[in-house]
């Protein structure tokens, strides 16, 4: 299939085939997984808190809790095999969860274990998940990896220099197995972008922050219309002015 009509196959497939998005109890987690259900699409919502997930389980109830620590990289491959067991229509899968230190690199806040465990939660595990899922979604009829990055991943905040490194990092990753996959199957990889998003991981600050409902609900649209690159809110901006203005783009995104 090319690259045209696997685009077309995506605005063909809504309902939405089963999702599993990750980080799905909080933020734009959330979002993702209550507009998904109301698109009419089957999501599996993994997370470590099911009551948050509660009363949204209570109006979707084909909304699947996955109960799951990312940050155990070596119980992600079982993980990734009793979901496949469990759900063999298990076609798209969004690397959404991720956490910010938000802390400047010389602080003694910044510890070697906090530097690993973002690594491991932000770039890792999203690198394992996809790679255990991989040889399912290759199999289905159509799929998706959808990779949740930051405009920090193209010009850094002092206050976030992990953070900034593993969206970069899981920039090049999506970049890297978009390049392998093409050709080879119906896999469709995805970035979505995200500018300064209202979160709890963003509580405090921040200004002009776009809700997490509404970045959701771009992401969503990007991809019923087959986008690769899904640039949200003010992140669409990025593009133009890495060719034009780099140091603004560095300017504005130090303010983060």
């Amino acid at each position: 299939m090319n690259s045209s009509s696997l685009k077309h196959s995506a605005a063909s497939l809504f309902p939405w085939p089963r999702t599993l998005v990750t980080g799905a109890t909080s933020g734009i987690g959330l979002a993702l997984t209550r507009q998904l259900a109301e698109a009419g699409a089957p999501v599996l919502a993994l997370g470590r808190n099911a009551e948050a997930l509660a009363p949204l389980r209570a109006v979707h109830p084909h909304i699947e809790f996955i109960p799951g620590d990312l940050s155990d990289l070596a119980s992600l491959e079982a993980l990734a095999a009793d979901l496949v067991s469990r759900y063999p229509d298990l076609a798209c899968l969004i690397n959404n969860a991720g956490m910010q230190h938000n802390v400047l690199f010389d602080q003694a806040e910044c510890t070697a274990e906090r530097i690993r465990s973002e690594i491991d939660l932000n770039l890792t595990a999203p690198m394992v998940l996809t790679r255990a899922l991989l040889p399912h979604l290759r199999s289905q009829r159509a799929a998706w990896v959808v990779n949740v990055t930051s405009g920090l991943a193209f010009a850094p905040k002092p206050s976030a220099a992990v953070y900034s490194a593993t969206k970069a990092g899981l920039h090049l990753f999506t970049e890297a197995l978009r390049l392998q996959m093409q050709g080879r199957n119906k896999l469709q990889v995805v970035e979505a972008i995200m500018p300064l998003v209202d979160t709890p991981m963003t509580q405090g600050r921040g200004r002009n922050k776009l809700p997490a409902s509404e970045a959701a609900a771009q992401v969503i649209e990007g991809l019923r219309t087959g986008r690769d690159n899904i640039w949200v809110g003010k992140a669409k901006g990025i593009p133009w002015l890495q060719r034009l203005a780099p140091s603004l783009l560095a300017r504005i995104l130090r303010g983060g």
